[in-house]
């Protein structure tokens, strides 16, 4: 199979110059608008598909070109801040939101590509069913389908983000991961944030390391450029995979229907010290409490040092 994205970081891919000879096509894609919610991704996802299905390239590109990020090194620097970026010596998170943006070129620069051959390998996989979830919300996971996660005690965990993104779940940011599934396949593909009035691909973010930074920096004020993304690349081996990350996944709706979502706090030793119901079946979660009370999680440690954990659980009450 093509090359297409991994679990975490899908490769979306467009080439820029069209946007060059058109900057408010950045502002203003020609293609409906799409609301800030997860109805509006799978919306735009599902029409992408559409498109895909039929061999409509000009009716993609639109789409191709509204997914990167607009004004990337000033969205970053909102949202991370250039802190430190003048420090003699710079700490791990200085200048963040620059390093983000330079990263966050390469990302774009690969993102036209990508984003067709991602479109048709979920065709071929037929995981064209897709549901949206918005990772700023408590306790956020899929309600119509029970993904593959990590197992804990044979109970199911939300994934952990990385604390760039948790950053912006802080602040109450929303940013999206779309699962695409069939009956029995899942994968997913992420991560979205909405800006300038449109879904914009940003992958999983990594700050660019201070070699990488500093040449960016020194070849823009050489050559009086800005970092643009654009060109023909393939999509490098950092952003995608030879194959689609398939998992197994269960689309059961009396599967669902019995599952209760709790938060759950458990203490060094493996021991519950606090279970609460976030959501499912109300009828359910004082059995889905004294279900997980009742269970140890096993020593708690990070580096080596006990330490208190605090997850989201899914429990699948059995009657």
């Amino acid at each position: 199979m093509r090359r297409a994205l991994i679990t975490i970081t899908l490769a979306l891919a467009i080439t820029f110059s069209a946007l060059a000879q058109n900057p408010a096509a950045t502002t203003a894609p020609s293609f409906p608008a799409y609301p800030n919610s997860p109805a509006g991704l799978e919306n735009l996802i599902v029409d992408m598909l559409n498109l895909e299905r039929t061999g409509d390239k000009a009716g993609l590109a639109p789409f191709f070109r509204s997914l990167v990020l607009p004004h990337a090194k000033e969205w970053f620097i909102s949202k991370f801040g250039d802190q430190g970026c003048g420090s003699s010596q710079m700490a791990a998170n200085d200048c963040l939101g620059p390093r983000l943006a330079v990263k966050y070129a390469s990302t774009a620069r690969t993102l036209a590509a990508s984003t067709a051959l991602t479109l048709s390998d979920l065709l071929d996989e037929k995981l064209t069913n897709v549901e949206a979830v918005n990772y700023s919300e408590p306790c956020s996971s899929p309600l119509r389908i029970v993904p593959a996660r990590k197992l804990v005690g044979e109970l199911t965990t939300t994934p952990i983000l990385s604390p760039v993104l948790s950053r912006l779940m802080q602040n109450h940011e929303p940013v999206y991961v779309l699962w695409a599934y069939s009956d029995t396949q899942e994968t997913t593909v992420a991560f979205f944030v909405y800006s300038e009035g449109a879904f914009r691909y940003i992958g999983m973010p990594y700050p660019a390391t201070w070699a990488d930074f500093a040449k960016s920096s020194t070849a823009s004020q050489n050559n009086g450029e800005t970092l643009q993304p654009g060109g023909s690349e393939l999509p490098s081996d950092d952003l995608t995979n030879e194959v689609l990350d398939v998992q197994p996944v269960r689309v059961d709706p009396s599967l669902i229907q019995r599952t209760v979502v709790l938060h759950v706090i458990i203490e060094p030793d493996g021991s519950v010290s606090d279970a609460s119901y976030v959501r499912g079946p109300a009828e359910f979660k004082d059995d889905a409490i004294q279900s997980v009370k009742e269970r140890n999680f096993g020593p708690q440690a990070f580096a080596g040092h006990p330490i208190r954990s605090d997850m989201c659980i899914s429990v699948d009450v059995q009657h």
